[in-house]
């Protein structure tokens, strides 16, 4: 036998020694663990995905939240109503090895994510809800006997409240995690299904300083630790619980399910600088506050007057002067105030057209630079999602890691088409698996304006594209939005 064919033995052994290895040819034996439920790859607006992650600064409505829960109350120096809402929807299609754990990806017969939210502002007030929602489904193969469905659920429900002009907007709310996994019934026994569900929520709180007139903004939030616990069963200290109920101890199709689902705890700073002509931090205006403003001036201004007319009107002695000098003070007084009441009837619409103006005339050439960093906490026990699909040990979130993130934007073509590109370090929760160095792009594309049939401010509606590759993994999605 040759030399080289006596070593492969010995290269056999070190690789089934090394940590990576050892667990992945170890199976789940009870439930002492936690399925470790972090967000890795950045998913959220095509905007965020665009500029690597790094938009804990640049949040503008709910799609923001899972950044920094500042994105509940802003509004933008664009936005002319009061009241106004924010839908979202967003579809992503990530490809192969999601959470970064080193083996491969798993072959599943679909994952998908899906973000879909309702954000509503009420002047400096703003409350909404969103919900990202990843989706594994795993066919009765690869030794099960049953397709499992599995729905992870990330959920954010809270409000914000806007300081002054806008400079300054606070968030806060809960974030909750879902997590269901669905047995379908065997064919021997279609009765024999079944759904396990884990449920928590924890608080989350966010901040964003964008000074009027400056050409920079800073954002941070800061998210708890998320540690749901079952709705449908218990799960004994160290114990081997096998679901569902029917399976035979040992056969295919019975997974040992985790004692808890957790979302770990993070903290996100970042900033970012606009270069160019085009104006960032245009302060939100309240026309309703304005307006008031008007009413008060001109009661004033009312009350002035009246004073001056008595003062003029006692120094008059003769009588017939001062008869004649009142009667023309009134007509003239009727005729000011029927001016200062057409001025405050016709506000709304002034108002609406100069800022409209504004928008329209600003100029729009920019350089964008954003950058930020994002610290995800340790879980105990835990375990990647991966790992419990392929019912394997696979230690995952032991550690504190950091994510640094850096994007760039620009205008290309004026008021129709902006283009992003950045990039972003993913940290593996995984024990001795490399960090993946993600690069990310897209655009967003002006379609058309729509006023609801004449019952609201016109907005134009927009087309985002958005894509993120790095090593094993490429992410690409689309949505509808504003465009501001």
């Amino acid at each position: 036998m040759s030399p080289s064919l006596r070593l492969l033995p010995l290269i056999a052994a070190l690789a089934a020694s090394a940590p990576g290895a050892a667990w992945a040819q170890r199976p789940l034996h009870n439930s002492d663990f936690t399925i470790d439920l972090t967000r890795g790859p950045v998913v959220g607006p095509g905007r965020a995905v665009g500029l690597g992650g790094a938009f804990t600064s640049l949040v503008s409505s709910v799609d923001g939240v899972p950044f920094n829960p500042a994105a509940y109350a802003v509004r933008t120096g664009t936005e002319l109503s009061w009241f106004s809402f924010d839908p979202v929807i967003s579809f992503f299609f990530p490809q192969r090895n999601w959470d970064n754990s080193g083996a491969g990806g798993r072959d599943y017969d679909s994952f998908s994510v899906i973000q879909t939210g309702l954000g509503l502002h009420f002047g400096p007030v703003g409350v909404g809800y969103l919900a990202n929602i990843q989706s594994y489904e795993l066919g009765a193969r690869n030794g099960f006997e049953r397709p499992i469905t599995v729905n992870i659920v990330a959920q954010h429900l809270g409000g914000g409240l806007l300081l002054g002009d806008g400079e300054v907007v606070l968030g806060a709310g809960l974030r909750v995690g879902l997590m269901s996994i669905q047995w379908s019934g065997a064919a021997s026994n279609p009765s024999s299904g079944n759904t396990i569900r884990y449920l928590g929520a924890a608080p989350e709180v966010g901040a964003l300083w964008r000074p009027s007139g400056e050409r920079f903004r800073l954002g941070m939030s800061f998210r708890s630790e998320v540690s749901g616990l079952p709705l449908d069963f218990s799960v004994p200290d160290g114990g081997v619980v096998r679901y569902p109920i029917g399976c035979v101890e040992g056969s295919a199709g019975c997974f040992v399910v985790p004692r808890r689902i957790a979302l770990p705890w993070e903290a996100e700073i970042g900033g970012s600088v606009m270069l160019g002509e085009r104006a960032f931090n245009i302060p939100w205006q309240d026309m309703n506050a304005s307006r008031r403003e008007l009413r008060e001036q001109q009661r004033d201004e009312r009350a002035h007057r009246e004073r001056e007319h008595r003062l003029e009107m006692a120094a008059i002695d003769d009588d017939v002067e001062r008869v004649s000098t009142d009667a023309r003070w009134a007509a003239e007084e009727r005729d000011r105030q029927e001016r200062e009441e057409r001025e405050y009837v016709s506000f709304p619409w002034r108002w609406r057209a100069s800022r409209r103006a504004m928008l329209r005339d600003r100029a729009r050439r920019f350089l964008l630079i954003a950058f930020g960093v994002v610290a995800f906490g340790p879980v105990g026990r835990g375990q990647g999602i991966d790992a419990f699909m392929a019912q394997q040990e696979r230690p995952s979130g032991r550690d504190l890691l950091l994510s640094p993130r850096f994007g760039l934007e620009g205008e290309p073509w004026a008021n129709q088409l902006q283009l992003r590109a950045g990039s972003y370090v993913e940290p593996s929760r995984f024990i001795d698996v490399p960090a993946r160095v993600h690069v990310t792009g897209g655009f967003e594309l002006r379609l058309f304006r729509w006023d609801a049939f004449k019952v609201a401010d016109p907005v134009d509606f927009k087309l985002t594209f958005t894509m993120d590759y790095s090593y094993n993994y490429f992410d690409w999605g689309f949505g509808v939005g504003f465009w501001q």
